[in-house]
């Protein structure tokens, strides 16, 4: 995390053991094959793909990669799904691996692999345009369908690979949470043509934009849905609730565009108006949090919600069609001890601070109350998180700042010097 460390006074701990709990559903791929939805996920370390089927969403296939070298089983940690000569393909990555299956019946079969020799890691695999894509900390690498590397582009965002996408030909975009900022890579030039300022509250998580045909560039930070153009000009916007921003989409078919903040998805049209909502939280089943996104047209739009405890599937008035709910047990969380660190340890009424910590839940919805005052946040994959937070009207003197996760009921505070 980027945040100063500094010397930390009086801290005390109150938690619980930790416990098992399931995997949580945060990204994936939809995609429309034979008037059929498919919908692929990588989260819980298979890749599964999922079928449509009336009010269903059944499971089709569930596969990991298998390391020869070390006679185990491995973990996918992206999917996308692509249909080529009316035929249905997931291309997924794991570790220095990008593989290519296609759907035959109801079983995986691999086409392909190709593996890199210089330790280069896969976070992502996508297609920008036409284009089979890789995504690391080093940059995106072009391949072909038959998984031959054509080039590199050295346009990264370390610190969150998710954030990087194109819906268009020429243009890569990503959501750059350090510089607060959506950054614009020409791809002909090889460099980066804009930097759009954008706001965050919240500033961890996999947060994703969206760019049509015609090169509107679609985003939703922590307090407005916006639209602009490639040159960074302003051109709608639209506040929420001021949740966390996560993915923005469209189809492409229809003029409306669709995002996630956590609590639901908010359908607009092209104008930056509010069309429709559904709050999600309990759509799916319990503990619902709206993050990954994914517009598909399949007879109108389908709205495929990457919705923490389940994944749904949504159709264009957002009223639920289907559900799969996470079955997958995760490792004993949390994964570290509690934390929780300060900027600066004394401050004045009124002045900002920056609070982060970590060993909570991943994606866990966290409370933090200073004084009076109750500020939400959230953690990112890892169980930690980082917030701005104000402080409040409180005589001088020491105070607790706490942080409580709701879901966990994990617990920390950290002494805080009103001056």
């Amino acid at each position: 995390m980027s945040v100063i460390l500094v010397s930390i006074t009086s801290l005390f701990l109150i938690i619980t053991p930790g416990k098992s709990r399931l995997k949580s559903y945060y990204s994936g791929d939809a995609v429309s094959y034979q008037n059929d939805l498919y919908v692929a996920t990588t989260n819980a370390g298979s890749l599964e793909l999922f079928k449509l089927s009336y009010n269903n969403l059944n499971l089709v296939a569930k596969i990991k990669p298998f390391n020869y070298r070390f006679n185990k089983y491995g973990e996918f940690y992206d999917v996308k799904l692509a249909v080529e000569n009316n035929r249905l393909y997931a291309y997924a990555v794991s570790n220095y691996t990008l593989y290519k299956y296609e759907l035959k019946g109801s079983s995986l079969l691999l086409v392909k692999e190709s593996k890199n020799t210089y330790w280069e890691w896969y976070n992502r695999v996508d297609i920008f345009g036409d284009d089979i894509v890789t995504v690391s900390a080093k940059g995106i690498n072009i391949f072909s369908r038959d998984l031959e590397k054509i080039v590199t582009h050295e346009f990264n965002n370390k610190n969150a690979p998710y954030n990087i996408t194109s819906s268009n030909e020429r243009f890569y975009i990503s959501i750059n949470e350090q510089k607060s900022a959506l950054e614009v890579y020409d791809k002909e030039a090889m460099t980066i043509v804009s930097e759009i300022p954008l706001n965050f509250n919240y500033d961890k998580g996999n947060r994703r934009a969206y760019q049509d045909s015609a090169g509107y560039i679609y985003v939703v930070d922590d307090y407005y849905a916006k639209k602009f153009d490639v040159s960074g000009k302003l051109l709608g916007s639209f506040r929420h609730l001021d949740y966390q921003g996560f993915d923005m989409s469209g189809t492409g078919h229809t003029d409306n565009v669709y995002f996630s903040n956590g609590v639901g998805v908010v359908k607009l049209n092209n104008k930056m108006e509010e069309v429709d909502y559904a709050w999600t939280g309990n759509l799916g089943t319990q503990g619902g949090w709206a993050m990954g996104l994914k517009t598909i047209y399949n007879n109108g739009d389908k709205v495929v919600v990457f919705n923490n405890t389940n994944i749904l599937v949504l159709d264009d008035k957002l009223n639920k069609i289907a559900t799969t709910v996470a079955t997958e047990e995760s490792e004993e969380i949390p994964v570290e001890n509690l934390y929780l660190n300060l900027d600066k340890n004394r401050a004045s009424v009124n002045s900002n601070i920056q609070v982060a910590g970590g060993g909570f839940f991943p994606y866990e919805q966290l409370a933090i109350t200073f004084g009076k005052d109750r500020i939400n946040s959230v953690t990112d994959t890892n169980g930690r998180f980082s917030s701005i937070i104000s402080v409040p009207q409180l005589r001088v003197g020491s105070h607790d700042i706490r942080v409580e996760g709701v879901e966990s009921g994990l617990h920390y505070s950290i002494s805080f010097q009103v001056e």
